[in-house]
Formats: structure tokens, C-alpha cells, sequence
């Protein structure tokens, strides 16, 4: 639905690339360990294959830019850390992690109503004798509680116009959804916002498992559309789909699929001009055809940072700051990046 009315394209045959490569170089071409998780996760989290700016992550860096430019972004983890919202040291606060199911208070019944004035009052002493270790635990003590209390005060009676699905993709949509909705109280003027789904290591009954995982995918996706749409920003919302690896195109012996590479991949939002499928779809999938290795595994014919540069871009960024978002930018020709014309509407 949102494909067809023109809120939604596909990547064909994206992944993790270190340059374009072929049959015959593509492991000496490759600086990532290929069709591992730990590794190809990390990868597509970070696009910066030879660790230039190791320790950070494509959202963090794109944090950092902004964030120069005099804005206030916030970056947020729901249910899990990623490297991706990290930046560089110094440049913006650390990224916040948020349950599924929200912002629990921090001491809900205390034992005294001026308990956090006491907790503030204890950690906000400086002397002499102080420790530069006591000292910084105070500092992130502190900090935490009046996150945490912002956070709980912004949420707690905040709801959505649609009814998210039950499912742990679902809830953390949701809570996306209430953290967009509440930036006028946070003072933010931009949020980048990580989820994830599990359950797509599908090495038996691959067909059996997909169902439910694309039909949770399915929901919870038209959900968070239809809320965005609802609380009209959904002209400013993008939302982008990536995973470490696609499935090996044959099967193994129980009935599932094993870790391959190039696959295909969705962004959606208001501003993205839908109704297409960028890239090239491989013209032969057989064994011996060109982008083959071997039982399916397909090189990528587009890297990831042919993705993220334009939507950088879209985002406000300057082609002066691509080789900071990207650094690996270097490594590709001019034409194997899309324009940012060419995903998303006329502003």
C-alpha cells in the first residue's frame, strides 16, 4: 500500500562493501569479515569499513554535523545499544536507551519526599579531596535522574492515535512515535531514533518463520505510518530498514537458509519518492551467474553509503561533510551513489 501510493521504495541488491568488487576479487576487495553477524552488524551500523573514524556510527556522525550546524538532535536506542547513534567524542551527549514499554520513574515510592533533593544534594558537593572518578559518577548520576524524570513526565500520559501491534517491533515503533510527538517539550529539532527484530536467522523452516516475521513487519510499519500521518509530521519522518546480511537463495537441510550478502531493503516516509525499486536487480541468480558466489550469495552492486548519503542529505547536510558521514566514500565512483533527487520529493 504505501509502495503503490508512493511512500515507500525498495535498494536492490545493497550490502556491506568496501568497493565495488567482483567473482574473482571480492575477498581481498573486502576489509569486513563477510556472512558473520557480529561482524556484518557492526558493519552496516558503522559504514566505515577501514575504521577511520573507528568507534562511531553513521547516525552518531550525522549527529555530529548537525548538531555543529546549531541544532539540537536527539539520538535514542530503543531496548538495546548500537554504535550507530554514536559520534565522535565531545561533539554531542551519549545516546539514550529506551525500554519498549517506556519510561519507568526512578524510585517510584520513596521513602521520603525530598529523596531526590537529598540524592542531589550529596552528589553536588565538590571539596578539595574530591576524586576525578567520584566526581564524574556524580555528574552522570545526576544527569541520569533528571533524564529520566524529563523522559518519564514527557511520556507517561502521552498516547497514539493508532494501535500499535503487540509485538516487541510494534511497541518500540510505539515508542518512537511518543518521543516524535513529544519534541516541542524536549526542545529538540530533530530526533534519529534505532530499533531492531530478531528472528531472522532462519536456518530451518525458513517459509514457515517469514510469514509471521513479515506480517509483524507488515503491521507494525503501517502503524507507525499511520500515526505519523496522524500527528502530521509524516512529511518529515524517514524510516529505513537495514540488516547485516540477506539469505543464501538454496536451501540447507532444514528447510531454512543460510547467511549470504546482497539483498533488498525498504525506506519509507512523506518526503521519499516511492513507487520504485532503486539499484539493479541481478540479472542471473543461478549458480555461474556473474554476482554468484556460491548458493545464492549475491554481491552487492550498491553499499550502503549509496543509501545514506542522500538521505544525510535530505536530513540538511552539505556534500562539504559527506567524507566525515561516509568516510569510505572515497572508494566509489561518482555514479554509484544516488542523488538525493532521485529518494526523496521537492522539499
Amino acid at each position: 500500500q504505501l509502495f503503490n501510493s508512493g511512500d515507500l521504495l525498495f535498494f536492490a541488491n545493497t550490502g556491506v562493501l568496501t568497493k565495488v568488487t567482483d567473482k574473482e576479487n571480492y575477498r581481498k576487495d573486502t576489509q569486513t569479515n563477510l556472512f558473520a553477524h557480529n561482524f556484518m552488524q557492526r558493519a552496516v551500523q558503522r559504514i566505515d569499513p577501514l575504521m577511520d573514524l573507528d568507534g562511531t556510527g553513521v547516525l552518531g556522525r550525522i549527529r555530529d554535523i548537525l548538531s555543529n550546524n546549531g541544532l539540537s538532535v536527539g539520538a535514542f536506542s530503543i531496548d538495546s545499544n548500537s554504535i550507530s547513534l554514536i559520534g565522535s567524542p565531545g561533539v554531542t551527549t551519549t545516546p539514550m536507551i529506551l525500554s519498549d514499554l517506556g519510561v519507568t520513574q526512578f524510585n517510584h515510592d520513596p521513602s521520603s519526599s525530598d529523596m531526590n533533593d537529598a540524592i542531589g544534594s550529596l552528589n553536588g558537593e565538590t571539596k578539595s579531596e574530591s576524586g576525578v572518578f567520584g566526581e564524574w559518577y556524580s555528574d552522570v548520576l545526576v544527569k541520569s535522574l533528571s533524564h529520566n524524570q524529563l523522559l518519564y513526565d514527557t511520556l507517561e500520559n502521552r498516547t497514539t492515535s493508532i494501535t500499535f501491534p503487540d509485538t516487541h517491533l510494534g511497541r518500540q515503533l510505539g515508542v518512537v512515535a511518543k518521543m516524535i510527538d513529544s519534541r516541542a517539550e524536549r526542545g529538540t529539532d530533530a530526533d534519529l531514533f534505532y530499533c531492531s527484530s530478531g528472528g531472522w536467522d532462519t536456518h530451518s523452516q525458513l517459509l514457515a518463520n517469514q510469514e509471521s516475521l513479515f506480517a509483524n513487519v507488515d503491521a507494525s510499519f503501517k502503524a507507525f505510518a499511520d500515526e505519523m500521518k496522524a500527528k502530521n509530521v509524516w512529511e518529515s519522518v524517514t524510516l529505513i530498514q537495514v540488516s547485516d546480511f540477506a539469505r543464501t537463495l538454496t536451501q540447507n537441510g532444514g528447510l531454512g537458509s543460510d547467511h549470504a550478502w546482497g539483498g533488498n531493503y525498504i525506506m519509507m516516509g512523506g518526503s521519499v519518492k516511492g513507487g520504485q525499486i532503486m539499484g539493479t536487480y541481478p540479472e542471473g541468480l543461478k549458480e555461474g551467474s556473474p554476482l554468484n558466489i556460491g548458493r545464492g550469495r549475491i554481491i552487492p552492486t550498491k553499499s550502503w553509503e549509496s543509501v545514506f548519503l542522500p538521505l544525510a542529505e535530505w536530513a540538511g547536510i552539505d556534500d562539504a561533510d559527506f567524507e566525515y558521514i561516509c568516510p569510505n566514500k572515497k572508494n566509489f565512483d561518482a555514479h554509484h551513489f544516488f542523488a538525493k533527487e532521485e529518494l526523496f520529493d521537492p522539499a
